[in-house]
C-alpha cells in the first residue's frame, strides 16, 4: 500500500519533470485542467494513477482514465499491479460472454460506492455503458480525477479514427456540473495544433506541465526503394541483421498482412499481427506473447504499441511514409524505452508519398457538407433544459438518392466530426445529458429501458453559441478558417516529414520545429513550451562527423500561483494570522526525548504543512507520518522556493550550519504558511554577532512552549 509520498517516490522515475507533474496534480485547485507533457518513457501516466491512489485512501474515491485502446487498458492495469499493492485498479471493456458481463457490472457497481478506485477504459466505453455509474459517482462527490491518457489522440479526427474521443470533453462539462474533479491530459507529443484543439474542448484555463526532451535513443536510418520487389529484400535483410524485438509498421491493413506473410515464408516463425481488425482477444493474446518473449518481431498498423511499456524493443522499421512527423516521432519511440540504444529503420518507395497525401487531405469535412449535414441534424432537434437541445447523430446528411440510406458507423463518426467542427469555430458548444438509469421498477420493461439507451447513444446534446449557426456566410466567414488552420498544420506536418527522408539538417531540428510552442499573451497568456535537442545518429550527423548526442532535461515551473492549502484551525489559532513561524529547539536532544520531535512533525502535517524542507539523515522525525490518514508530503532535501509548490512548508534546519537568508525571505512565497524549526543559537544570517531570536520581529516560539501551546506535552 502507497501511504506517503515518501514512499510514493521510491516508485516514480527520477526526472523532475515528473516530480512537478506530481506536485502540481496533487496541490491543483478545485476543477482545475492540466496537461502533462513529458517524453515517452518519463513515467507521465504514473502521474496521474499515484495521486488517484493517494486520494482515495480510506475514504471512496474514483477516478477513471480514458486510453486509446483496449489493449492499453490491460497494459495499464497489470503494469499499475505491478508497482504496488493495490488492488483496485482494473481495466474495463467490452466483453460478451457471461463472465465478462458479469465483470463490468460489478466494476459499475463498485463506481457507484466509490471502492473501484481507478477504471481503465476506451472512450467508446466511457461515453456509453460506464456513464451511469460516473454519474452516479459524481453526484456523491467521490469522482477524484478524469484522466485522457495519450491526449493528444483527441485532436486527430480523422477518417479512421473513432469520434468518441470528441464527445468526451461535453461528458467531462457535464459531470462538473455535478461535483468538482481535476482533469489531467497526458501526452508525450504535443504539438501547437493539439494544445489549441485542447484549449477549444476543455477550457482556455488549462495549465501546461512541460520538460520536453527529445529521445537521444533512436539512430536514423532511410532508404528509398526502385520498386516493392527491392522494398521486400532490403525488409528480409534488415530482420536478418537487426537486434529484436522489433516492429514493423505499415499504413495499410492489406499492406500489413502481406508483410506478415512474406516474413512467415522467410522462415520467421517468433512473428505476429496486429491491425485495426485484430479482435480483443487476438490483442490481448499477441501482447501476452510479446511480454513473454514468444515473439520478437510484431508487423501492425499504428495502433499497436501505443503507451504500452515494453522497454526493450531494439528496431523500428517504417514500410511507409507516416502522414506526419508527429505520427512517425511516436511510432519510432516505441523503441529503446530502457533508456539503451535503438535503430529506426525507413524504406519507402515514390508511391507511399501518394498515400501520406492522401491520409493527410482527407481529415476534415468540406464546408458545404458539413453545413448540410448540419442542417439535417437540427432540423429534428428536440428542447432539453437549460438551453440545450438534442440533435440526432444517425440521421443521414440529405434525403437524395446517394444519401437517404446512409445509417453505417461511418455516418454516425462523420456527423460528429460535423459537430466537432462547429464546436472548433465556436457556433456550438458539445454538451451531455445524463444516460438513462435503470430502475428498480416492475413497470419498467426492459424493452422500453433499450429504447431509451438507443435514442441516448444516437443523440448529442448541444448548445447553440451563434444564432446564424445555419447560414452559409457564417460558415464560410467562421468554420472555413478553422479547416483552413487544420489543414496548413497537417501540410506542414507531412512536409517536416518529408524533409526527414532527405534531410538537410539535423533531425533533432526538425523534431523541435514539430513540438515547439510559441508564448503566448491573448486571448489566454501560455507559457512557450521549449525542446531539448538529441540526436542518437541520423544522416545529416553521420555525414557532418557529429556524434550522437543527448538533450538537458529542461526544468518545469510551477503552475499553480494560488495557495490551494491553509492551515488547519489549531495552526490558525497559534499562527493569529501571520505567514512565517520560527519554532526554536534547544538540542537535537530534547527533539528526540520522548520522541517529541516526531509528535511534532506530525502534528505539523496533519495542520496542513505540506512542503516538508529536511536533509534525509534528519528523516526520523518523518516515521509518525505514515500514521496520517490520507495525508500526502512533498520532501525536499534544500529550500528552493522557486520550484516548490505554492502550499504551507515546515523546514528543519539542523544544529552547527548558517541559516540561509533564502530561508527568512518572502520571495515567491508571501501568500503561503511557512514555519520554520531551527536551533536557538542560530545566528542572524545577515550579523553573526547576534541571535536571530534576539532580533527577529516575526511570530516565534521556543519549543517547549510551543508543544504547550499545542497540547503536544507528555
Amino acid at each position: 500500500m502507497i501511504d506517503s509520498f515518501s514512499e510514493l517516490r521510491e516508485i516514480l522515475k527520477t526526472g523532475e519533470g515528473q516530480r512537478e507533474a506530481i506536485r502540481a496534480v496533487l496541490t491543483a485547485p478545485d476543477n482545475s485542467t492540466l496537461v502533462i507533457n513529458l517524453p515517452t518513457g518519463a513515467g507521465k501516466s504514473l502521474c496521474a494513477q499515484l495521486p488517484a491512489l493517494l486520494n482515495s485512501r480510506n475514504n471512496n474515491g474514483v477516478s477513471v482514465v480514458v486510453v486509446p485502446t483496449t489493449a492499453l487498458a490491460i497494459d495499464q492495469e497489470r503494469a499499475l499491479k505491478s508497482k504496488s499493492s493495490v488492488h483496485h485498479a482494473t481495466a474495463y471493456y467490452s466483453d460478451d460472454s457471461v463472465e465478462g458481463k458479469e465483470r463490468r457490472e460489478g466494476i459499475r457497481d463498485r463506481i457507484r460506492v466509490g471502492t473501484q478506485r481507478i477504471i481503465f477504459t476506451s472512450p467508446e466505453s466511457l461515453m456509453d455503458s460506464l456513464a451511469p455509474a460516473l454519474y452516479e459517482a459524481a453526484k456523491l462527490g467521490i469522482l477524484r480525477y478524469f484522466i485522457i491518457d495519450e491526449a493528444h489522440m483527441v485532436e486527430q479526427w480523422g477518417d479512421d479514427f473513432r469520434p468518441a474521443f470528441q464527445e468526451i470533453p461535453g461528458l467531462r462539462r457535464d459531470l462538473l456540473r455535478l461535483n468538482s474533479f481535476t482533469t489531467l491530459l497526458l501526452t508525450a507529443t504535443l504539438t501547437e495544433s493539439c494544445l489549441d484543439t485542447l484549449e477549444t474542448l476543455f477550457g482556455k484555463d488549462l495549465q501546461v506541465i512541460s520538460a520536453v526532451q527529445l529521445r537521444p535513443e533512436p539512430a536514423y536510418w532511410f532508404k528509398r526503394c526502385e520498386s516493392e520487389e527491392v522494398r521486400k529484400q532490403r525488409l528480409l535483410e534488415a530482420v536478418y541483421h537487426l537486434p529484436r524485438p522489433l516492429i514493423i509498421y505499415g499504413t495499410k491493413v492489406k499492406d500489413v498482412e502481406n508483410w506478415k506473410r512474406e516474413l512467415t515464408r522467410a522462415g520467421f516463425k517468433r512473428c505476429d499481427l496486429m491491425t485495426g481488425k485484430s479482435t480483443t482477444q487476438q490483442r490481448e493474446q499477441l501482447i501476452e506473447k510479446w511480454r513473454e518473449g514468444k515473439i520478437d518481431i510484431v508487423v501492425a498498423t499504428s495502433a499497436f504499441g501505443l503507451g504500452i511499456d515494453q522497454s526493450d524493443v531494439r528496431a523500428v522499421i517504417h514500410l511507409c511514409i507516416p502522414e506526419t512527423i508527429d505520427r512517425f516521432y511516436q511510432e519510432v519511440g516505441r523503441g529503446g524505452r530502457d533508456g539503451k540504444a535503438c535503430m529506426s529503420l525507413t524504406l519507402y518507395t515514390t508511391e507511399d508519398f501518394n498515400v501520406a497525401r492522401g491520409l493527410n487531405e482527407k481529415s476534415t469535412i468540406t464546408i458545404e457538407r458539413g453545413l448540410q449535414r448540419w442542417q439535417s441534424m437540427f432540423a429534428k432537434k428536440e428542447p432539453l433544459k437549460d438551453g440545450k437541445y438534442s440533435v440526432p447523430i444517425n440521421n443521414p446528411p440529405s434525403l437524395l438518392e446517394g444519401d437517404i440510406d446512409m445509417q453505417s458507423d461511418q455516418n454516425r463518426a462523420w456527423n460528429i466530426r460535423t459537430l466537432t467542427l462547429m464546436n472548433r469555430a465556436n457556433l456550438i458548444e458539445i454538451d451531455s445529458e445524463e444516460p438513462p438509469q435503470k430502475k428498480n421498477s416492475e413497470s419498467e420493461s426492459e424493452q422500453a429501458y433499450q429504447a431509451a439507451w438507443d435514442l441516448y447513444r444516437n443523440s448529442r446534446s448541444i448548445r447553440i453559441r451563434n444564432e446564424c449557426h445555419l447560414e452559409k456566410f457564417i460558415w464560410e466567414s467562421e468554420v472555413e478558417p478553422v479547416r483552413h488552420q487544420r489543414q496548413s498544420w497537417s501540410y506542414k506536418n507531412l512536409e517536416l516529414m518529408k524533409e526527414a527522408l532527405k534531410a538537410k539538417r539535423c533531425i533533432s531540428e526538425i523534431f523541435a520545429q514539430a513540438y515547439s510552442i510559441p508564448s503566448r499573451h491573448t486571448p489566454e497568456p501560455r507559457n512557450p513550451v521549449i525542446v531539448s535537442h538529441a540526436c542518437g545518429g541520423c544522416p545529416v550527423c553521420r555525414k557532418n562527423g557529429v556524434t550522437p548526442f543527448p538533450g538537458i532535461m529542461p526544468t518545469s515551473r510551477p503552475v499553480w500561483q494560488k495557495p490551494n492549502f491553509i492551515p488547519g484551525k489549531e495552526m490558525q489559532r497559534v499562527l493569529v494570522g501571520e505567514k512565517n513561524l520560527l519554532i526554536f529547539y534547544e538540542s537535537l536532544e530534547q527533539l528526540n526525548k520522548f520522541q517529541r520531535g516526531r509528535k511534532l512533525f506530525k502534528w505539523l502535517i496533519e495542520q496542513g504543512m505540506k512542503n516538508i524542507v529536511i536533509s534525509p539523515e534528519y528523516n526520523q522525525f518523518l516515521k509518525e507520518t505514515s500514521k496520517i490518514h490520507n495525508s500526502f508530503i512533498f520532501i525536499f532535501d534544500s529550500y528552493e522556493p522557486v520550484l516548490m509548490p505554492r502550499i504551507p512548508t515546515l523546514i528543519f534546519h539542523p544544529p552547527g550550519t548558517p541559516l540561509p537568508a533564502k530561508y527568512l525571505s518572502n520571495y515567491s512565497t508571501s501568500t503561503t504558511t511557512r514555519i520554520i524549526l531551527l536551533p536557538i543559537n542560530t545566528p542572524d544570517p545577515d550579523r553573526e554577532d547576534r541571535l536571530l531570536i534576539n532580533i527577529f520581529s516575526g511570530r516565534y516560539f521556543k519549543f517547549d512552549v510551543f508543544c504547550t501551546e499545542c497540547d503536544l506535552v507528555e
